[in-house]
């Protein structure tokens, strides 16, 4: 697959390489099972891999590099819904959890566009490491949200 916004998605897809979450044969495993689109993003190819690439490895690069915390289970929350209204954003970390603090807990899928992130929402936000599984399964909740069906 080649990626849409290279220039972007080339850089943490070469940071997944040398962290050892994804190596060619991952690659071409994921590739296989999203039936060989010719272009797409990275967000895409990584959710499309949830089931492929190991969770724990995920988790522990998420935490270790990027200061992510593991908050328990990422899953869709009744006040995710006042975010989701415009669909899931393009960085594809997406709120959900409000926190004492005025914040929010925010599932990590792209920790290289966390200022994307910190400047779409207001009140201090809090890095989620969720596993792949659970972020394509919120950012479904999210999708479906944003069209008017329930959560």
């Amino acid at each position: 697959m080649h990626f849409v916004n290279r220039a972007v998605d080339g850089e943490l897809m070469a940071e997944l390489r040398d962290a050892g979450l994804l190596d060619p044969a991952l690659i071409e495993r994921i590739d296989a099972a999203m039936g060989r689109p010719e272009t797409g993003t990275l967000n895409a190819f990584l959710l499309g891999g949830a089931d492929f690439i190991a969770e724990n490895a995920w988790l522990f690069w998420l935490i270790r590099e990027h200061g992510c915390h593991r908050f328990g289970r990422v899953g869709w929350r009744p006040e995710a819904g006042g975010w989701s209204r415009a669909g899931p954003p393009p960085d594809g970390n997406l709120p959900y959890r409000s926190c004492a603090d005025a914040g929010c807990l925010v599932a990590v899928l792209r920790p290289d566009l966390w200022v994307e992130t910190s400047r779409r929402w207001p009140g201090p936000l809090h890095r989620a490491a969720a596993t792949l599984k659970e972020l394509r399964t919120l950012q479904a909740a999210w999708q479906d949200a944003a069209a008017g069906r329930r959560a």
